[in-house]
């Protein structure tokens, strides 16, 4: 497949002109609790395994896989700023400034894992494919990919989706799932980002998250007839695996 490059210039504009982000360590470790009791049934036992984070932001995933023993680590951003914090918080890491089109394109095959947290949906209709597919070809045979995204699903679901010009679209469960399977990805799931329980605080979100989740449900049925995907957070994760 000939290289394919982002064309939407205004994109690059805003993330030339981010502000330097230097997060303090603790809420890493929020975050980085939180997402590994999402996706730890997801992750490559071997620590050895060559991972991907596309678009990596200031770092959390990378600080995660660093602090979890993986040992094969990289990670690309267009913003100088992202990239400066993410080489400071995860050192042990190749974090590269760059475009994601360009390193999948040079690394056919190569990985293990390939992971997005709220990257998607900075992609047009018209790009979408192209970049899935370039995904599916990076990956080994066996890997995984693991993405985070606006649910449209949810009533909550447009504050996240316009809440950032750079935004293109987002996505249901159900259409990122028809998504992944034309560009080949098998074994495909999705799954909500409720509250984690880690206090009494987050206990009595989550036991209150699930009455009020039970309602939504029951309206989406009484109107539709059906309860929809059950997937109702503002964001929603999903992963596939390349099988040849």
């Amino acid at each position: 497949m000939p290289k394919m490059k982002s064309n939407a210039s205004y994109r690059r504009q805003i993330y030339l002109a981010y502000e330097p982000q230097t997060l303090p360590e603790k809420d890493y470790q929020t975050w980085a609790r939180a997402i590994h009791s999402r996706v730890k049934g997801w992750l490559p036992q071997d620590l050895h395994t060559p991972i991907l984070d596309l678009g990596c932001g200031a770092g959390q995933f990378l600080y995660l896989l660093h602090h979890l023993g993986y040992t094969d680590i990289t990670g690309v951003d267009l913003s100088p700023a992202r990239v400066r914090e993410a080489r400071r918080i995860a050192p042990q890491a190749r974090v590269m400034e760059g475009d994601l089109v360009e390193v999948l394109s040079d690394n056919p095959g190569h990985f293990g894992l390939i992971t997005g947290f709220d990257v998607l949906e900075h992609f047009s209709k018209a790009e979408m494919f192209p970049v899935l597919s370039l995904v599916a070809e990076a990956l080994k045979d066996g890997g995984r990919i693991i993405f985070q995204v606006p649910n449209g699903e949810s009533p909550w679901g447009s504050a996240v989706g316009y809440g950032d010009f750079t935004h293109e679209w987002w996505f249901t469960p159900g259409s990122l799932t028809v998504l992944l399977e034309q560009v080949g990805l098998k074994d495909i799931a999705t799954q909500e980002c409720g509250p984690i329980i880690t206090g009494w605080k987050s206990a009595l979100r989550f036991v209150l998250w699930q009455f009020l989740r039970a309602g939504l449900l029951f309206y989406n049925l009484v109107e539709t007839g059906s309860p929809g995907s059950g997937i109702l957070t503002r964001v929603f994760l999903a992963t596939a695996v390349k099988r040849t």
